[in-house]
């Protein structure tokens, strides 16, 4: 019999043959060229040898010895992607310089004698040269096969990988010896799925080769080598290789699947509900529905959840909704439940949860101890769990198998949200899904090709309305363009059955399809149409898992999986549990469980499982260790793979100092000892097939990584977050002093007279808005009327704080019949015609389109808006509060500094406005005992609240003053001082407001939940007065949230700890000291301007940067490169080209227009600040710090 060898070995011979061939040729050249050189210089070269034993790098001389790769997708971060393109560019360049073609050795010195490649103008090598260069490489190589040690791979049998002529690609230039090197190089490397690419790509034109596993671009085979040491194509070969393991798995035999389907049903028998637990269940909810009735008349109750759908474990809790009339609300109709449950003696330990999700009531049946939740008017949940139950009627196959996998998730405990798991209703989505998808189908889908119209672009056209009649479902077409061409249409829920699956066979199926079959990260688990749905679809991102609800089409089920462990976790268990059920199993198999230790993890409850789960970290040496080996000696020998050498050479050690030294025969031998295991598993006899379900078995003792739900770091729940500010302990503050209160009493005075306007200034303004006016009847529309509102009418602003103007026409009572945009858009080019104003920026975007300027004389920046009429009335209500107490004004102007100096005063970044904080002390004012100021808007005579309807709302204030000190005598009584109180604001909203229960409203002395106003979703919720939508909060982050509530904690402990600094100290406003010397937060903020609201692509201020340098480049060959710049911001719409052109003339950048540097504005200026402040200083014991006198 022949020896076959391997092309390792021939790779040898012809190595060793090869010098032998020209020995004496070799000799008399060597001989030769050598006769003239030192010793020294010989060694020199042999050493030089030695260090480039990996091969000839291919590229330029920059790059020798730090070959990278290159990732082909986008993938790698910012960094990598600016390092393969400077990379790429290098090499452009360096080839250019040399004018090596790209196979050559760039990186040999001249002198060395190597291959070289050919310029363009030099002549053909001679027959001498091309010798000597010959024999140069192949002393090289001698030198490697003397020291194999030293700069080679190994195979896995300890003989190095040949590495002649690494970085020579081009084999026109290699000699046979040379190329079959090279090919069995590249025949190693495809074993690690590195392949050649035939043509470069485009993006990484000097890259030859492409790792399929990775999707990473590799320039030369030292790199390759390089790149299979890394940790990440070790984790992704060892995933490839299991997964060609088990699609060679074994087809099972009917004894094996008869053992697959008794487990699944045995399993479904012990844990799911039975007719009389669902009967229990019904009893329950019809004394509910009696209870609430007698006082909610109108209201009844439905069942829903798995209880309907007969997917319920014994322990699970009753899933019960409210249906009530449209003249309620849920958060009326809950609130009445949870009062009616607490005084009914049938049912205990009501809570309520209504910040969650889906807002419910807990409660526990005395009779039957089950747990209930009910929810108001949770009509999409119903909807599903009606067509989820119809398709179990439908297919008796399906109870059986989501039941089961419902339990195998239990089991490995990812079926817990509030950890980072799935909902359970999720698992049986993804079985009907399997059911669907499977060929034949066992169950139908209802929209497809064969409906007139349908495309799976525009698939969320199509809704599903529910179940008709429990035989049809109903759907209809919504077009998005509007309502036009609605259709409706019925389906049957049935289908053609196919009936010689078992529920064993589908068992297996169901896990070989989500593990092998699905691709989870591209495709959407949609049960609504039969072609699978591409992310793209719904513009989904292509990470971790998408589940469609089918009747919630833009909400992903799997969303509360937000980290890429616990996905990869989950693709772990799905793997082991395919590979446990698909290898054959006996009671006598290592590693598994006895009987009993299978009844009591069966019998366990919920609470007992996640006590399991806590313990089995403590068992993961002893009982895991046995499983995976378990698991090895299953998988082994079942598939003998080509990645089979990557794992004995590579993938099994860690780092460059990974080798595999074990002899042939121990590999022989190992081989020959798991297949024998392997047959005696095949020949475990048909009664002996056994099949549990048991945790350790399909998880091996790990557990899930803890993903917190509020901040999605792992390692901890949302309830040990530490982002979350409730859980810092507040130190008691030490007694208030006399002296100090003083202290406090001057800082808020001084922070009043060192800001507030003067009567001149604010008469100035009036002149300013007066020349205005006339300006724009004379150039632009002579019905239009001006006035000024918010901080320079409010009786809070700032020297320079913002002109804020409405701008009204005479005739038209609302904006209604007026295109806003356009008016806005004609008005700046109007005003751009004004010599005393500059910076004119229309943003018709925003959710009130305004004019931005800036006056040139005064330096004030101003904006105007159009019918911004509830403003105005708001404006007059804050200016009537600021009228009524002196300390309110002092309050404000105190918190308005505060803001600034923590820098958590400019909503659009991502804070609350200076608005908002004045909200936020009259709140205080109002609920403090006794109230420094009373609630306006409930100050009237009669019990009917009187109409001033604007916009929509009802602008009602009392506003006559002398009147209400008549009234309200009582609110003369707080005789606090400033000081006193604007301590006393810090400990309220750090000790005694909860920001997640309650609202800051000022329109009612009574506390408004957050539940009421449905704002549970947001950190802080503060109502304007009017807009009673507006929640002025909505748009503060919760880490935004967290840093302002670290502020006022901070400030409670410095305003409240007695100190008394020199004067002239910036001791109270020291920004380091009330923020920890952190910065806001600005991750949601544009990294070009600094503002939330958009991405830095979308921002205004790149695009007429781009706009600027683009008109400067005069030069034909930029040309190109300016076109497809303007060509990336070219405006959809047609009429914004002359917007275009307007910003063009007008390219400016940053700079101060006070001294004329660069880097920042005239309000920042420091000379503009020293100008600004008045001629006589207020004498005061503290001054504030210098950039406090900036606009809010």
């Amino acid at each position: 019999m022949e020896e076959t060898r391997s092309p390792l070995k021939s790779a040898k011979q012809a190595r060793s043959a090869a010098p032998n061939a020209s020995s004496k040729s070799q000799k008399d050249t060597s001989s030769q060229r050598d006769a003239g050189k030192t010793p020294g210089r010989t060694k020199d070269r042999v050493s030089r040898a030695r260090g480039d034993g990996q091969g000839v790098h291919t590229g330029s001389p920059q790059d020798q010895g730090r070959a990278r790769s290159r990732r082909l997708t986008g993938r790698t971060s910012s960094g990598e992607r600016d390092k393969g393109k400077s990379r790429a560019q290098q090499d452009g360049k360096a080839a250019g310089r040399s004018g090596a073609p790209r196979g050559l050795a760039a990186n040999q010195e001249p002198r060395s004698g190597a291959l070289r490649g050919l310029e363009a103008n030099q002549e053909p090598p001679s027959a001498a040269e091309e010798s000597r260069a010959r024999n140069k490489l192949a002393r090289l190589t001698a030198v490697k096969d003397k020291h194999p040690g030293e700069g080679s791979e190994r195979r896995p049998g300890g003989e190095p990988v040949p590495d002649v002529a690494a970085g020579l690609v081009e084999e026109g230039i290699l000699t046979s010896d040379q190329q079959l090197g090279l090919k069995q190089a590249e025949e190693r490397l495809q074993r690690d799925y590195i392949h050649r690419l035939a043509k470069p790509s485009p993006d990484y034109p000097h890259f030859q080769y492409l790792c399929k596993l990775c999707s990473v671009h590799v320039d030369n085979i030292q790199s390759a080598h390089k790149h299979i040491k890394e940790k990440r194509h070790k984790k992704n070969i060892t995933e490839k290789q299991e997964e060609n393991e088990l699609r060679a798995l074994a087809p099972p035999s009917p004894a094996h699947l008869g053992a697959v389907e008794s487990a699944v049903r045995e399993a479904t028998q012990q844990h799911g509900i039975s007719e009389e637990d669902f009967q229990e269940r019904q009893t329950v909810l019809h004394r509910m529905e009696a209870i609430i009735q007698r006082h909610l008349p109108s209201c009844s109750l439905r069942l829903y959840g798995s209880c309907l759908t007969r997917f319920a474990f014994k322990t699970s809790d009753i899933n019960i909704d409210v249906v009530y009339p449209a003249s309620m609300t849920q958060p009326d109709v809950l609130i009445q439940v949870l009062d009616i449950l607490k005084k009914s003696a049938e049912f205990t330990d009501v809570e309520s949860d209504f910040h969650a999700k889906v807002p419910v009531v807990f409660c526990r049946d005395v009779a039957s101890g089950l747990l209930c939740k009910v929810s108001a008017g949770n009509d999409v949940a119903c909807l599903t769990t009606n067509h989820l139950a119809a398709l179990g009627r439908l297919e008796p196959r399906l109870i059986p198998l989501v039941l089961a996998f419902r339990y195998w998730a239990k089991l490995c405990h990812v079926d817990c949200q509030a950890e980072g798991g799935i909902p359970s209703y999720s698992l049986s989505l993804m079985v009907v899904f399997f059911l669907q998808q499977r060929k034949p189908p066992v169950l139908p889908v209802y929209l497809g090709y064969w409906i007139e119209g349908f495309d799976v672009k525009h698939v969320d056209e199509f809704h599903l309305r529910g179940v008709r009649g429990g035989a049809c479902v109903a759907w209809e077409q919504r077009p998005g363009s509007g309502g036009d061409g609605r259709a409706e249409a019925k389906n049957k829920v049935s289908t053609q059955k196919e009936a010689g699956a078992s529920v064993g066979q589908l068992w297996l199926e169901l896990f070989r399809f989500y593990t092998l079959e699905f691709a989870m990260e591209d495709y959407i688990i949609s049960i609504r149409v039969k072609e699978l749905l591409p992310r793209d679809v719904k513009n989904w991102p292509r990470r971790r898992l998408a589940i469609e609800d089918p009747f919630a089409l833009k909400r992903n089920v799997a969303r509360s999986l937000n980290s890429q462990m616990v996905f990869e976790y989950l693709q772990e268990r799905l793997r082991s549990a395919y590979r446990y059920f698909a290898c054959p199993q006996s009671r006598h198999t290592p590693g598994h469980v006895p009987e009993r230790e299978e009844q009591d993890a069966g019998s366990s409850s919920d609470e007992d499982e996640e006590d399991e789960d806590d313990g089995d970290d403590d068992e993961d040496d002893g009982e895991g260790q046995r499983a995976q080996g378990e698991e090895r000696l299953v998988s082994a020998g079942l598939a003998r793979l080509l990645v089979s050498d990557v794992e004995a050479g590579t993938v099994g050690g860690g780092g460059d100092t990974a080798r595999h030294t074990s002899p042939p025969n121990s590999v022989l031998l190992d081989h020959e000892e798991e297949g024998r295991k392997v047959l005696e598993q095949h020949s475990i006899a048909p009664e002996d097939l056994h099949y549990i379900f048991d945790r350790m078995i399909f998880t091996g003792g790990k557990p899930p990584t803890v993903v917190c739900s509020i901040c999605k770091r792992d390692g901890h729940l949302k309830d040990d977050c530490p982002e979350d500010f409730k859980k810092m302990e507040l130190a008691p503050l030490p007694p208030m002093t006399e002296r100090f209160r003083d202290i406090l009493d001057s800082l808020c005075h001084l922070c009043y007279h060192e800001l507030s306007p003067s009567l001149a200034e604010q008469q100035k303004r009036e002149q300013i808005l007066a020349s205005l006016e006339r300006f724009i009847r004379k150039e632009y529309n002579d019905k239009a009327q001006l006035c000024l509102f918010g901080s320079s009418k409010n009786g809070f602003g700032f020297r320079d704080s913002d002109l804020d103007i409405c701008m009204t026409l005479e005739g038209h009572d609302t904006a209604e019949k007026l295109n806003c945009k356009e008016i806005i858009e004609g008005l700046a080019k109007v005003l751009k015609k004004h010599t005393g104003l500059r910076n004119i920026l229309p943003i018709t975007t925003a959710k009130v389109p305004i004019v931005k300027f800036e006056h040139k004389q005064s330096g004030l920046e101003g904006d105007i808006s159009l019918y911004n009429t509830l403003a105005q009335h708001n404006t007059r209500m804050l200016a009537t509060y600021a009228s009524l107490d002196p300390r309110v004004q002092y309050l404000g102007y105190t918190m308005k500094v505060f803001a600034k100096r923590c820098d958590i005063g400019d909503a659009s970044r991502g804070s609350l406005s200076s608005y908002a904080y004045i909200l936020m002390v009259l709140y205080f004012l109002q609920q403090r005992q006794p109230p420094v100021i009373p609630v306006l808007q409930e100050v009237y005579d009669g019990t009917a609240t009187p109409q001033r309807m604007v916009d929509g709302w009802n602008a009602f204030f009392f506003d006559d003053l002398d009147e209400l000190r008549r009234r309200l005598p009582e609110f003369q009584r707080n005789s606090e001082t400033v000081g006193e109180l604007w301590l006393a604001l810090l400990r309220f909203y750090t000790e005694e407001f909860d920001f997640k229960e309650h609202v800051i409203s000022i329109r009612q002395r009574k506390r408004l939940t957050t539940f009421e106003k449905q704002w549970t979703s947001k950190c802080i919720a503060i109502e304007d007065p009017f807009d009673l939508n507006h929640n002025l909060g909505a748009g503060v982050s919760r880490k935004m949230t967290n840093f302002i509530m670290k502020a006022f904690i901070n400030g409670r402990k410095l305003f409240g700890t007695p100190f008394y600094p020199l004067p002239g100290m910036e001791y109270f406003f020291d920004s380091k000291v009330l923020t920890d010397g952190e910065l806001a937060p600005n991750d949601r903020c544009c990294r070009i301007c600094g503002k939330i609201g958009h991405y830095m692509k979308d921002c205004p201020k790149r695009r007429r940067c781009e706009v600027f340098l683009c008109r400067r480049l005069n030069s034909d060959t930029l040309r190109h490169n300016c076109t497809v710049c303007v060509s990336r911001m070219k405006k959809k719409e047609s009429d914004k080209d002359e917007d275009v052109r307007e910003e063009e003339r007008e390219p400016r950048e940053r700079r101060c227009f006070q001294c004329g540097d660069m880097g920042h504005v005239r309000r920042d200026c420091p000379e503009y600040r020293h100008l600004r402040q008045r001629g006589t200083p207020v004498q005061g014991t503290h001054t504030l710090p210098p950039n406090t006198h900036s606009s809010p």
